[in-house]
């Protein structure tokens, strides 16, 4: 076994595999990466609106409206990002189970999706 570098030890004949480890560590990264960004969004919303309560006095307004629109702001980034492109409403899924397009109504297209001759 001294021809087989330490660390990641892999049968003869095969080249370790170097993303193995990392592989659950870049799905934490990633979801860390999200609730980071929520919580920034809320947290500069939120201090901008402190700075617009200091300009008008009015007192907890515009840090309530503030945090609102940024937790706001930051979970639909969240959500956009991680959802699959079938939850989110993309145009596909959203034309109905036939993909058609909705087109007029009793009126079939051809394959190549233009009208009938």
């Amino acid at each position: 076994m001294p021809d087989q570098p330490p660390g990641n030890p892999a049968p003869r004949g095969r080249k370790p595999d170097r993303e193995a480890p990392f592989r659950p560590m870049t799905e934490v990264a990633r979801y860390a990466g999200h609730g980071l960004t929520l919580a920034a969004a809320t947290a500069l919303f939120a201090w901008l609106g402190r700075w617009v309560d200091t300009r008008l006095s009015t007192a907890p307004l515009f840090v309530i409206l503030g945090a609102f629109l940024g937790f706001t702001a930051g979970m639909y980034h969240m959500l956009r990002e991680l959802l699959p492109a079938g939850l989110r409403g993309t145009p596909d899924t959203r034309r109905g189970p036939d993909r058609s397009g909705g087109g007029t109504p009793g009126r079939e297209e051809e394959p190549d999706g233009g009208p009938p001759p």
